[in-house]
């Protein structure tokens, strides 16, 4: 019962001596409707619980493993608790404003919850983002640490993308900076962790050409025929620096 509320954009009665959850009567209600049913609110926060992978005392005044019952539910001291309350809004106009205006609208109907961005995390920031600032702040170490800590956590959910895209990406962007030497740690990383894509080698071959490694680019190139022998561009700069498909 304890993991149920959480990320509320409304509150219950402040605790007293007899306080008691659940409550009888519900107050500070600013977004739901003020007779939605006590279940029906707990279970609406149940799924916010999910959808951010947090628990109530995110948005709530409360000590985490303590009894709900004394829990602040009424208080806004929280900023968490009113950006909710925005999020709820934005959401309902996504829902009941814009997508309403679509022409021809699929069947049954996509709608937006909080799942549909957050996917288990309560802040929904692109892993690639999450790998570059941290890259910014901390070095090459940190970023690739950050990544894999990610990966072993959040792996086979929806949470992030661990697919061959994100480390390319990653790559892309230092190589743009000018940083070909930790662009190629990301973009190797990648190969690793995804020894079957054939893009994921020849973006790491063209990182090794760039640094200056060109063997080491013979051999990607290579593998990533073996992996998708109607690779063109792969096949094609072999060709041009000599080597056997």
């Amino acid at each position: 019962m304890r993991r149920l509320l959480t990320l509320v954009l409304i509150a219950f009665a402040a605790p007293t001596a007899s306080a008691q959850f659940p409550p009888t009567k519900l107050e500070n209600l600013k977004v739901f409707p003020k007779d939605i049913p006590v279940r029906a609110l707990i279970d609406t926060m149940a799924s916010f619980t999910r959808a951010l992978g947090v628990r109530c005392t995110y948005c709530h005044v409360g000590e985490e493993g303590q009894p709900l019952s004394s829990f602040n539910f009424k208080s806004d001291e929280k900023p968490e608790k009113n950006k909710a309350r925005e999020m709820l809004r934005m959401v309902g106009a996504i829902n009941g404003e814009y997508l309403t205006k679509l022409v021809d609208r699929r069947s049954p109907q996509i709608n937006v919850a909080c799942v549909t961005c957050h996917r288990g995390v309560s802040l929904p920031r692109p892993i690639q983002q999450i790998v570059l600032t941290t890259y910014d702040s901390a070095g090459a170490d940190s970023a690739v640490a950050v990544y894999n800590a990610l990966r072993t956590r959040y792996y086979g959910r929806a949470s992030y993308d661990f697919g061959e895209v994100p480390l390319a990406d990653v790559g892309n962007a230092l190589r743009a900076r000018g940083k070909t030497a930790d662009a190629l740690r990301f973009y190797v990383l990648n190969t690793e962790l995804q020894p079957n894509s054939a893009f994921a080698f020849r973006q790491a071959a063209e990182a090794q050409l760039a640094s200056g490694d060109t063997a080491a680019a013979i051999r990607s190139y290579q593998k990533a025929l073996t992996i998708n022998p109607n690779d063109r561009q792969a096949k094609g700069i072999l060709e041009k620096l000599g080597a056997k498909p």
